[in-house]
This record gives C-alpha cells, structure tokens and sequence, in this order.
C-alpha cells in the first residue's frame, strides 16, 4: 500500500465522514459523490486506499458464517394437494436492478452537477461583485487623494496670496500719507458734510481694514484724499502724490476689496422715505426720512428721504438709547392728528409702546427692521406754530421773556417759560406739555413754542431750546421750505420715485477698480448736495458749475466749544452766490453732521 499525494484535506475528511455514517457505500459510489461535491474525479483505488488507511475497510478473506442449527422438526400428515391456483411469482433478473441502480445513480449526478453549477456561477457573481467592490473603493480612494490634493495647493495658495498681501501692506504702511489739508480748507467741505450724513467712506475704511491694513494711522484721511484728489490734485506736491498712487495700486491688487467697497457705496446709498413705527398692539404711524414729523401714511414727499445709514442712527439714538426723539413740528392745523396723539402716548409706555420701526425706500419698498430695545417712558421736543391748534390748545402759564444766546450761530434772541395743553376733542383726548417760547426781540411776537413731555423742572428751557436749534436752526426758512416741499409733492404727486444711485446710473458692483470706484462716490457727493442741500434748479446744474461756485471756496474751520467746530467761508467781493451758500449750509446743519472724532460741524457762510 502507498500514500496518497496532493489529495486535498477535505476531500480525505469527506470520504472518511462518508464511510463512517454509511459503511455500505461503494468505492463507485463515493466516486460519484466526490464528483458533485468536489468535481474531483477520483479512482475506486484511490478511494479504497483512504478507506483502508482509515482503518474503514472490511478485514481479508470471506466473511465467517454461523452454523446453522438443526431443529428437529415433527413429522407432519400428507395433505392432499390443492387445486387452487398459486400466484405466479415472477423473479427480478439481476440484469433489471443493476439497470434501475444506474438510472437513479445518473438522476442523482445530473442533480448534484446542477446544483454544482449554481454554486459555481454564485461564487463566481459574488467575486465579480468583490471585485467590482474593491475596484470602487481604490476609485473612491484617488478621488478622494485628488480632492485633498486639491485642497491642499488652494489652501498653500490663498496663503501665498494671505503673505502677498502681508507684504504688501507692510510696505504700504511705511508710505507717510496724510490727509490733504486742502479738503478741510475749501467748499469741498460742503462734500464732506454730504459724507458723513451718507457713511460710505468710514464702512470704506473699515472694509481696507479687515481686508488687512489694520495698524495704518489716518486712514480715513487718507480715503478722502482718494475721494477728491480730482478737486486738489494740482495743489499737491508731485512726492505726496506719488506716494498715494503707490497706495492705491497695493489696495487694487488685495483680492476682492473692490467688490467690498461697491458694496458698501451701494448699501449707503439707499434712501428711506418713510419709518413705520410699530405699536405692542399691532397699530403703527410714520415718520419721514428726515424726521420733520409724525404721519399717517407712508406716502411722504419724496424730498424728506434720507440715506439709511443717516436715519438707523437717529432712530437707534432716539429709540433705544437715552437722547429725545426731535420732530421739527406737530402734525395737523387745526386740531392735533390722532397719529400724533397716539405718538405721544406711545412715548409714556402706557402698555402699547414701540415694538419696532421699519424702513421703507422711495417705491415703498420694506429696507430693514430695527426692533426697539425694552419699553420705557421716552423724551420728545417738537415745535408748535402760533397759527397751529388754535381751537385745541390752551396755554395754562407764560413766563417773562429774557435774552437767549445762540452762539454757533452768533445770534440772540428771547426766551420765556410757557405751559401748554393740547386737545384732540374728537377723542376726548388731552396732555399738557411744558417748554418755552421763542422770540426775535422783546417787542416781537412769539415766532414759535418748543413744548417737551419732559417733567417739570427737569430741563431748563434755554437746555430744551438749545437741544431744538441743534437740530433745526432755522426755524422760519425750515418751515417755508417744509410747507413749499409739501406742497409741491402734492401737485406733482410720485414724478419724483428714483433713487440718488438710479438717477446717476452708476451700477458700483460692475467697476472693477477702487480709484474709478472713488471717483463715482464723488460724483454721488456732489449730487447729494444738489438735491437736498442747494435750493431748487441746481439738481441739473453741471458738477464743473457747482466746483467753481461753491467747492473751490476757501474755509477757515475753528474748534469752538468742546462740542463742535465752526467752518467759516472766505468769500471774493464779487462772490454773487452767497444767497445759494446760505441756504446750502442752513440744510446742512439740519443734519446734524458728526465728525469722525465726535464733535458736530456748524457751516457758516462768510
């Protein structure tokens, strides 16, 4: 006997199990076994011989036999034999069995070999599908190397491009550039003032300053000098001048502050025509642009529109912190609005105060929402005429008149304590309202009373006058003015419903350079000015007519008080616009301008 090679264990292991829970299977029949099973063929010897080294097979020789045991058996009577039919008993030939046998060994192979080839393709999808498997993952995988790759050198980069810009600014920053002294020395003051009442050159400086040029000093000097070098550019020395355009070439070339700065003109260059004031219960009033009064409807003269930097801030500063709301008069002729009464009842908090205040630009268009802090007794100071409310006012005390000064304004005038009380007969309403009145001279009339809910004794009334002509300075030219513009939109109803930045069709996120960006600010500067500041007919005057009137006028701007400064005009003798001039700065100081340092500007022609 030798041993088997290169027989596979499981084959061996199944021919062993085989024989041991079957010791009757034949050699053949494990041939066909192994066969479906393993489609292995095999010889009977080879079988035999696992067989026999498992100890499995038969031992040698016949197989021993017991004897047969002999009973001895009675000796039974001879029956006579029957004639009935025995059944004929037919015998199977071996031949028949052995050919049965094959039949169903053949049925069994032809099943085992079916099921054979199912587990064969089964296997064979299951390893296309591994295959197909490990193939995405290796895809997966590259894609996902090559996007890190990716990210990798855009990040390696915007840092090439952080460090670029880095050094750029570090050499900018070693450039000494001050502001031009010329622009706080001329007319182009009257610019400035338009600045500051629009905001886009302080967002300007912020914008250069996130972008990375944190630690320069004076860069909002150095923006204006951008903004109206065209104005000053002969004036200038030629170093200066270089210096600055070396500037302004670093600023061009950090990525994508151009399109911050066209977003900040663009922004600031919203108008607000009216402010819906919300009510806790859900009612609501309106003030205008400019805050001249209260109304009950948003449809306000187009000419009361303010840029939405300019009115946020005021209604911020009257709405949510400690300062008096300023309206320039009361609503109303002859009797007091139910608007204005509502106003003012909002202002005391009696369980229906100030819920938010919403912006509204020329097309009546909603801007933005600014809601209001906490609900407490607020401040107010308005004007009421001597013609206004005749039926449904009543003064309760009057004072004596004394002077008053007005220094900013180098003017003196009298002043005396008064106590009013106003009526709204149709809803049975009425509030008394303490203030002062106002007059030219002793012997004049009364020209108008500033009446405050302030309680009494809590603010002198030089202190209330004082806080009104701040704000309104010129009492009777501010009312022609107001009275003529209401009047006007009343004629000529919405001819006048575009906006500074459509009347210009200046479209700032399509410049693609800050100088040319600068440039058309100015533009809007000016054109801001021509509109609201200058009287009627200049909104289609040249920008070269209104430089040489108004913009190349000498300054003379002094610190007055610890509160504002005073700009002084130097006028030729044979300056023949000083009527213009006037009227310009008068509407100027009605918007309150605030430096960048805090203090407020006061125009005053020469």
């Amino acid at each position: 006997m030798g041993t088997i090679h290169k027989l596979k264990p499981e084959v061996r292991d199944f021919i062993i199990e085989e024989k041991k829970n079957k010791p009757i299977l034949s050699c053949r029949k494990l041939t066909a076994l192994i066969l479906g099973q393993f489609n292995i063929k095999m010889s009977k010897s080879s079988i035999n011989m696992v067989i026999k080294e498992a100890g499995l097979s038969a031992p040698i020789g016949r197989t021993s036999k017991k004897k047969k045991r002999h009973i001895a058996m009675p000796v039974l009577p001879i029956l006579i034999e029957s004639k009935l039919e025995q059944p004929e008993i037919k015998m199977i030939e071996k031949t028949d069995l052995k050919m049965e046998i094959e039949v169903v060994d053949e049925e069994r192979l032809k099943i085992e070999a079916e099921e054979t080839k199912a587990r064969e393709e089964k296997a064979k999808t299951e390893e296309e599908a591994a295959k197909k498997a490990e193939e995405e993952k290796w895809i997966k995988l590259a894609e996902e190397e090559k996007r890190l790759k990716e990210e990798a050198e855009m990040r390696a980069r915007e840092e090439a491009l952080r460090r670029q810009e880095e050094e750029m600014i570090k050499f900018a920053a070693a450039l000494q550039i001050e502001r031009f002294p010329q622009i706080e020395g001329t007319g182009i003051i009257l610019l400035k003032a338009a600045d500051y009442v629009i905001g886009a050159s302080q967002l300007i400086t912020e914008a250069i300053k996130k972008r990375g040029d944190k630690e320069r000093p004076g860069l909002s000097g150095i923006i204006d000098n951008f903004i109206y070098l065209s104005l000053v550019q002969d004036k200038i020395d030629k170093p200066i001048l270089d210096r600055l355009s070396t500037y302004l070439d670093e600023l061009e070339n950090i990525k994508a502050l151009n399109l911050d700065i066209a977003r900040v003109i663009s922004t600031t260059l919203q108008e607000v025509r009216c402010v819906k004031a919300m009510l806790s219960d859900g009612s609501s009033m309106y003030l205008d642009g400019q805050m001249y009064s209260v109304w009950s409807s948003p449809h306000i003269p187009h000419d009361f529109s303010s840029p939405i930097q300019n009115i946020q801030k005021r209604i911020d500063k009257y709405f949510n912190q400690d300062s008096p709301v300023i309206l320039f008069n009361a609503p109303g002729y002859d009797i007091p609005s139910q608007d204005f009464f509502d106003f003012l009842s909002a202002l005391e908090t009696n369980n229906n105060g100030f819920s938010r205040f919403v912006f509204y630009n020329n097309k009546l268009e909603e801007l933005a929402v600014l809601p209001v802090a906490e609900s407490k007794k607020r401040f107010i100071i308005f004007g009421v005429w001597p013609w206004q409310f005749v039926t449904s006012r009543r003064v309760k005390s009057i004072g004596e008149f004394r002077s008053f000064r007005i220094n900013e304004q180098n003017r003196d005038l009298y002043i005396a304590d008064i106590e009013m009380e106003l009526a709204y007969p149709k809803a049975g309403k009425q509030v008394v309202l303490g203030g002062c009145a106002l007059k030219a001279s002793p012997s004049d009339k009364t020209r108008i009373a500033i009446l405050s809910n302030f309680p009494s004794g809590a603010k002198k009334a030089e202190e209330l006058a004082g806080i009104y002509l701040s704000r309104w300075p010129n009492i009777e030219e501010t009312f022609q003015d107001y009275s003529r513009k209401i009047e006007l939109f009343t004629y000529t109803a919405n001819s006048q419903c575009f906006s500074l930045a459509e009347s210009l069709n200046i479209e700032f996120e399509r410049v693609s350079s800050i100088k040319d960006l600068l440039k058309n600010y100015l533009m809007v500067l000016d054109a801001y000015l021509r509109w609201y500041c200058l009287p009627a007919g200049y909104e289609n005057k040249e920008f070269l007519t209104v430089r040489e009137r108004f913009y190349n006028l000498g300054v003379k701007l002094d610190k007055v008080n610890e509160k504002g400064y005073l700009a002084n005009f130097s006028l030729p003798s044979d300056y023949s616009f000083v009527r213009d001039l006037s009227y310009a700065s008068r509407r100027i100081n009605e918007k309150e301008v605030v430096l960048s340092d805090g203090l407020s500007l006061y125009l005053k022609p020469g």
